[in-house]
């Protein structure tokens, strides 16, 4: 056994020792000394006293003093399985019902359906043996139609002015107008 071991040892027993002396020495107390305010003692009656002084009083302690746990009805029973769609209303006047059908109707219609926004952009035209090609580009894409041709099957050329071109909206069979700036737009 080398020195250190031999040190680390009688420290530790030395340890030991000073800790079961200090646990013979400390005084044991039974019974805990709680302060209890005056204010609450004044509210203990006679009796009362007399069960704390006798030590069987904790073996006779009267059980229906101790009251029920009540529980708030607004709680509702909390391992009821939970349903998160909606109670269904039973209406028992019919004039009431059909009000009611007609309402939900009335919101539920579709609205009417409308084409998107024009999203060409004008950048010119030329005419060649009487017939006039437009120029439009569209995210980036450059195209070239003539008056009756159609624009990625959604779109038709049907008339254009100086200041206008109109389109048709296939799908839908609905008018549009694209209007041409003319200080952008050119002529071949």
């Amino acid at each position: 056994m080398d020195a250190a071991e031999k040190k680390r040892k009688i420290i530790i027993g030395g340890t030991l020792i000073a800790t079961l002396i200090a646990a013979a020495l400390v005084e044991v107390d039974d019974e805990p000394e709680f302060h209890v305010p005056e204010t609450l003692q004044s509210g203990r009656t006679a009796q009362d006293r007399t069960k704390r002084a006798d030590p069987n009083a904790a073996a006779q302690l009267d059980v229906s003093k101790l009251g029920q746990r009540k529980f708030s009805p607004l709680a509702g029973e909390l391992f009821m399985s939970t349903n998160w769609v909606p109670k269904r209303v039973v209406i028992d006047d019919p004039e009431e019902q059909a009000a009611k059908i007609a309402q939900a109707t009335k919101v539920s219609a579709p609205l009417t359906p409308t084409a998107p926004p024009l999203q060409f952009k004008y950048a010119g035209k030329a005419i060649a043996d009487n017939e006039t090609w437009v120029f439009l580009s569209q995210s980036g894409e450059n195209l070239i139609t003539k008056i009756g041709g159609k624009i990625n099957d959604t779109y038709r050329l049907d008339s254009i002015n100086d200041n206008a071109i109109t389109m048709t909206y296939l799908p839908l069979n609905i008018k549009q107008t694209l209007t041409i700036n003319n200080q952008m737009a050119g002529t071949f």
